[in-house]
């Protein structure tokens, strides 16, 4: 039952978002969701922003689904707040597609999203750093510092993905990636909603490789969201990586390059006098496009990105 939920739903994400990208630009042009060319921004015309609209009308629809119909009660209330703060920070993306919301109204609500639900559910709060390699564990003491701890990662998480969408394929195939690798060390109930993300973030890939849509902020702060989240809760779930699904490490080494890259451009920025949030092509993808051009740079930065995380998998094994 639960094999067959499973093919069914993830079809249907796959199916459903094909459907919607076939219909983006004038979905996009009615929502005034479209990325317009200027002196920064060089596709030839006007792009639907896709990402957030995807997010809001398939996925979670049909992940909401699932938890209804297949996972286990432990995972329920988890998994409909998982499901909240992607519909919050997509809802939150697409406002500021639309209307440029400024760098602070964002990070308030960024930050006010993740404390509560650091505070309200411990699934999501880091409150220890176990290694595997080397074997060892920092606690972060009290309950309030892990909670600014979460705060701050998946708040860094988020920029650092947002920064890194400046190519097609780069964030969405980065995404698919992280997901499939978070997968190997999910729980059956985290399974359930993470290939039909998967299915979802297949389709959207199809269409922005050919650059006939854009993520968007809508979708790249509701993904970052999604697997930010989804990462705490598979780290805090018991298994054999220093007695965690998923060690701390592991982590770190999944999410480096971007976030390593973010750390850098803020770094360079800050002390050109600029503000860590301007544009420039200064970025990871950019040096790689310029030495092996699009999409060679592409299969580099992924190679950098994710091959790493995936040799530590198998060593760990």
């Amino acid at each position: 039952m639960q094999i067959s939920i499973l093919l069914i739903s993830t079809l249907a994400c796959f199916l459903a978002a094909i459907a919607l990208c076939a219909k983006a630009r004038s979905i996009c042009g009615i929502l005034d969701l479209m990325d317009v060319p200027d002196d920064r921004k060089k596709h030839l015309s006007a792009t639907p922003l896709m990402g957030g609209m995807a997010l809001l009308a398939v996925f979670i629809p049909v992940a909401a689904a699932i938890v209804a119909l297949t996972v286990s009660d432990r995972w329920v209330p988890t998994l409909l707040i998982w499901l909240g703060c992607i519909f919050v920070m997509a809802i939150t993306g697409i406002a500021d597609d639309r209307h440029s919301l400024s760098p602070r109204a964002r990070l308030l609500i960024s930050f006010t999203l993740f404390a509560g639900v650091a505070a309200f559910d411990p699934t999501f709060n880091v409150r220890v750093l176990d290694f595997e390699y080397p074997r060892w564990g920092v606690g972060l003491g009290a309950w309030w510092l892990a909670i600014i701890f979460t705060v701050v990662c998946c708040v860094g998480l988020i920029n650092a993905i947002n920064m890194a969408d400046g190519k097609n394929g780069l964030v969405i195939s980065l995404a698919l990636g992280w997901l499939g690798l978070l997968a190997c060390r999910a729980p059956t109930d985290l399974v359930m909603v993470i290939l039909p993300l998967m299915a979802l973030l297949a389709a959207l890939l199809v269409y922005n490789l050919q650059g006939r849509l854009f993520l968007g902020d809508g979708g790249s702060y509701g993904l970052a969201t999604a697997i930010g989240l989804l990462a705490i809760m598979i780290y805090n779930t018991a298994g054999s990586h220093a007695l965690r699904a998923i060690s701390a490490d592991e982590l770190i080494v999944l999410f480096a390059a971007p976030v390593l890259d973010s750390f850098r451009l803020t770094y360079v920025r800050l002390r050109q006098g600029r503000s860590p949030m301007s544009a420039d092509r200064d970025h990871l993808h950019h040096h790689l496009q310029d030495k092996f051009g699009w999409p060679g740079g592409l299969v580099v930065y992924l190679l950098l990105a994710l091959l790493p995380a995936a040799l530590l998998q198998v060593l760990s094994a």
